[in-house]
């Protein structure tokens, strides 16, 4: 499912240009969210953004993994363009298997944290001093009759995995 092959990779990186240019001038710091069924989403698409453009980065642990990239490495070779931070978990195999995105969400491929093939904590410890926003992901397609309370306990486990392993 996760296409990590080669692509077009046409992003309008003038227009990314622009769009930052612009929002400079209204007094906002904007950053690129890479995610997974963008025109950046891999690790060289995410590379020429950065290359080709001075705009920060909202690093994603989660979509760069399904996108066949190291959430490690990432932190640590980008780490003075990361402005904003989502930590998320995934689950490779789900993504290998589910022959649609939907079912990979719904088959849970993004997941509790420290339950998937993120290295969180190495991924942590390359933001050690990182003093920005930190935002605790977790996508979830309901099935019809799912109870919601299963997300609240599930987010309950992150924030107490966040506290155990990384002292956040």
């Amino acid at each position: 499912l996760c296409d990590r092959g080669p692509r077009d990779g046409d992003v309008d990186l003038a227009g990314v240009a622009r769009a930052v240019e612009l929002a400079r001038a209204r007094g906002f710091e904007p950053s690129f969210h890479h995610h997974m069924g963008t025109r950046v989403q891999t690790p060289a698409e995410i590379e020429r953004l950065l290359q080709g453009t001075d705009v920060a980065l909202l690093l994603d642990s989660g979509h760069l993994t399904a996108a066949g990239g190291d959430a490690v490495q990432a932190a640590r070779e980008w780490r003075d363009r990361v402005a904003h931070v989502h930590v998320k978990d995934v689950r490779l195999a789900v993504l290998e298997t589910a022959p649609t995105w939907d079912e990979a969400w719904r088959g849970g491929a993004f997941c509790e944290l420290g339950t998937g093939d993120v290295d969180l904590e190495g991924f942590f410890r390359q933001l050690d001093g990182y003093s920005g926003w930190i935002v605790v992901e977790q996508d979830w397609v309901p099935a019809p009759g799912d109870d919601p309370a299963t997300q609240i306990e599930a987010q309950a486990r992150n924030r107490r995995w966040l506290a155990e392993h990384v002292g956040l």
